[in-house]
């Protein structure tokens, strides 16, 4: 319950963080890129926003991992000593 509760907060933290980069983008002239009618800018707009997000879906996964590795080597301790 208690990692669930951890992995919300994280979620919510990287849903935060990426609604304030979008915004920003957005309020700085980012708006241009979406409304000029130009495909490429649209591109590159589209293409930085997915890039916040693919970066913080990343993050997770790494943590994920990182945790996974630890609980492997922690069990493989725990077998050598018996």
């Amino acid at each position: 319950m208690k990692n669930k509760l951890r992995l919300l907060l994280k979620w919510i933290c990287i849903f935060v963080l990426c609604f304030i980069i979008v915004y920003l983008i957005v309020f700085f002239g980012g708006w241009k890129l979406f409304e000029s009618g130009d495909p490429i800018l649209i591109e590159i707009g589209v293409a930085l926003v997915l890039s916040f997000f693919v970066f913080a879906f990343n993050e997770v996964v790494t943590d994920l991992q990182k945790r996974v590795k630890s609980l492997e080597k922690r069990i493989n301790e725990l077998e050598n000593k018996q």
